[in-house]
């Protein structure tokens, strides 16, 4: 009986990490690829059928398209945009987050709730007009200020709701209670107590943010027309749509590179709190 309860787990661990391997294969492979054409040389890019591994590597497109692009001017645009909504998403959205968590007890609070769940429903090609029109009327196209409002936007909701779900979970009610008691207002039961176990959820959902901000395009090919205020999503874009992909597939994918090292340098070492906050806001208890 032991034996084949042993043997049973043996065959569940197998499948386990046999459905990890091949889900891992099938997320990595595409950043295998690209890592792979930017480091071929020319001659190989464009073979068929395709090899898996350069002959030799070839690093030089790494400085031609840091020389033929001016990605280093789209690499901060994007960093200044995607630093300032999150900052800016975190603070309300931690705000928005605790105050629906604590204080909603009424219907009509409750439909507001489930309205800004809503929102996120909702296709934002569907608010695209009406929200570049105001940004015209107040002369914000083509700026930062716009850009990050527009984000901000579609940034607080999801994150208020995050953040919300990590406050039902993982702080409990008494914690506070017990400062009220001691005579904390609520003001300062939120801030010195609320906000420091609030680390891991509050660095989850800046995360979430950032990414948000950093992968997003179709706002930013919209509202900036100039190409020093242009980040690298729409700046990569036009790369391609100018000189094609075919032609110059290996200096595309060596920019892709370029592109996605800022968002796993962060996820490397916040990654840890990204997890604890997620599981701590997915159970409720």
């Amino acid at each position: 009986m032991k034996k084949t309860k042993r043997i049973r787990k043996v065959i569940e661990i197998i499948r386990h990490y046999l459905a990890l391997l091949v889900v891992s294969i099938f997320v990595l492979l595409p950043y295998y690829w690209m890592i792979v054409t930017a480091i071929k040389p020319t001659e190989e890019v464009m073979v068929s059928p395709a090899t898996l591994l350069p002959s030799r590597i070839e690093l030089s497109n790494f400085g031609k398209v840091w020389n033929f692009l001016p990605l280093g001017t789209y690499m901060k645009n994007s960093l200044i945009v995607s630093a300032v909504v999150t900052i800016v998403s975190v603070i309300f959205a931690t705000l928005c987050g605790y105050s629906i968590s604590r204080f909603i007890r009424r219907k009509a609070q409750k439909g507001a709730l489930i309205l800004m769940l809503c929102t996120q429903l909702i296709p934002g090609i569907v608010t695209m007009i009406s929200l570049y029109f105001i940004m015209f009327n107040l002369k914000m196209n083509n700026t930062y200020q716009g850009l990050i409002i527009a984000y901000v936007v579609w940034a607080v909701p999801f994150c208020t709701l995050m953040i919300k779900g990590y406050f039902d979970a993982a702080i409990p009610r008494e914690i506070e209670e017990s400062a009220r008691v001691d005579g904390c207002s609520q003001f300062r039961t939120f801030f010195d107590i609320c906000l420091p176990i609030s680390i891991p959820g509050i660095i989850s959902t800046a995360i979430f943010a950032f990414i948000l901000a950093w992968n997003e395009y179709m706002w930013a090919s919209i509202l900036l027309s100039g190409d020093k205020l242009k980040p690298v999503s729409v700046g990569i874009y036009d790369f391609i749509g100018q000189y094609g992909a075919n032609t110059k597939m290996a200096l595309t994918m060596t920019a892709g590179i370029f592109i996605t090292l800022p968002a796993m340098i962060i996820f490397g070492f916040l990654q840890k709190y990204l997890i604890s906050g997620l599981s701590a806001g997915a159970v409720k208890g």
